[in-house]
């Protein structure tokens, strides 16, 4: 007699054991739905968010070129005076860093 008792609470425990199973399983399954969704709809925006990027990078390209093409010389001479400015500000930086190591060495 108690052995028909501990096969049925066995049996009992293993239907619950399966009952847990398939609800956990269920669960997963709605929660990777909702994350397939999710990630979806990220990868439409970024996709969207990218497009719009290259689009905006385009336009100002060619509206860079378009500068270009209709005022060479003033182009050539704002490159210059930035190439100037860079070059002097790291000369001095350089010059600097150089006294600063270096207090009794000379270049001289």
């Amino acid at each position: 007699m108690a052995d028909n008792s501990l096969q049925t609470q066995l049996r009992e425990l293993q239907a619950q054991v399966a009952a847990l199973t398939e609800s956990l399983a269920e669960q997963g399954d709605a929660a990777s739905n909702r994350l397939r969704k999710r990630t979806s709809a990220a990868m439409r925006d970024a996709s969207r968010t990218a497009e719009e990027v290259v689009d905006y990078a385009r336009s100002e390209a060619e509206s860079v070129a378009g500068m270009v093409r209709e005022h060479p010389a003033a182009t050539s001479t704002a490159l210059l005076t930035a190439g100037l400015i860079g070059g002097l500000v790291g000369y001095l930086i350089g010059a600097s860093q150089q006294a600063a190591q270096h207090p009794h060495r000379r270049w001289y």
